[in-house]
């Protein structure tokens, strides 16, 4: 109940007029601040000195304190959680709902950025020409699928590449598996890859990785199970392999290499720029190898067969 701001003035008789005045400001002001006339309003900040203010009703108004126990029921996160979920009305508009089958993509163009991802489907086949002092290589323009069905149209281009560098071999032998070359100085060192061509024993013949070379080369050692006897002449052959390949989102063709020898680790060497492999081609000595080059999109598979990649 508010105060009286007027008192019968036969209780303030021979009072100054003063004091009149000045009561009546006083129970105005507790009345202001008692709420009876209106929304009260402070020209500073309440400080409660680390008391609470209790008794808040429910929000009605924008700006409207709210209780704990509102906030908690309306805005946490187990109160949101439930809105946000795939199956309801509200969910993230960045949500990625993985079981949404109207959200789930059949293709994605992300896929053209990964490293070593071959392509779907290539029919860009080069064709290999012997002629004096190397190989000439043409592969033609044509149409090439990425990993996620798009395509591009690539340029087309001739190469002429040189015959590897070969080194006469004088003997090898086998002892437990283990080859040892002696012949020319090959400059090459254990983890490299060469190819052994023998003139007359074929259990030596294949690509293998040096495990120990001495002497510069001229004394080398590598694993070969299937070796045996020995041979006196041949060559031992590196750097004969070629990648063409194609940066993503471009129509120019790369030629890469040579390489010592077609492997998985090489293959994924050429694929760390973001390249994708088009074809190989494998040259020797003697030429231009048919039957181990190609163009195609599948990885190392079975046999060499001639127009496919092996």
């Amino acid at each position: 109940m508010p105060l009286p701001n007027q008192l019968p003035k036969r209780n303030f008789d021979g009072v100054d007029p003063d004091f009149q005045q000045w009561l009546n400001q006083l129970t105005d002001t507790i009345n202001y601040h008692s709420g009876y006339n209106g929304e009260i309003e402070f020209a500073d900040h309440i400080n409660m000195k680390g008391k609470n203010i209790k008794g808040v009703g429910a929000p009605v108004d924008p700006d409207d304190v709210i209780s704990s126990a509102i906030a908690s029921s309306r805005y946490s996160a187990a109160a949101l959680a439930p809105q946000l979920e795939s199956n309801q009305a509200t969910p993230l508009k960045s949500y990625r709902q993985m079981n949404n089958k109207t959200q789930r993509e059949q293709q994605s163009s992300w896929l053209n950025d990964l490293m070593s991802a071959p392509p779907s489907a290539n029919n860009l086949f080069p064709t290999i020409t012997n002629v004096s002092g190397g190989v000439q290589v043409s592969l033609p323009s044509g149409i090439f699928q990425f990993a996620d069905g798009t395509s591009v149209k690539l340029q087309g281009r001739t190469d002429l590449l040189s015959l590897p560098a070969q080194y006469a071999i004088t003997s090898l032998a086998v002892s437990g598996g283990v080859v040892t070359y002696n012949g020319a100085a090959t400059g090459l060192v254990a983890g490299e890859i060469m190819t052994v061509a023998p003139a007359t024993n074929p259990s030596y013949a294949g690509t293998f990785q040096i495990i120990s070379s001495s002497s510069g080369g001229a004394v080398l050692e590598w694993q070969d199970p299937g070796a045996s006897g020995t041979e006196t002449s041949g060559n031992i052959q590196v750097n004969g392999v070629y990648y063409y390949a194609v940066k993503k989102r471009t129509t120019f063709v790369s030629l890469l290499g040579p390489f010592a020898a077609d492997t998985l680790q090489n293959r994924l060497q050429v694929n760390f720029d973001g390249f994708a492999i088009v074809a190989v081609v494998v040259v020797t000595a003697s030429g231009g190898q048919v039957a181990q080059s190609g163009g195609g999109g599948s990885p190392i598979v079975g046999s060499p067969t001639a127009g496919s990649f092996f």
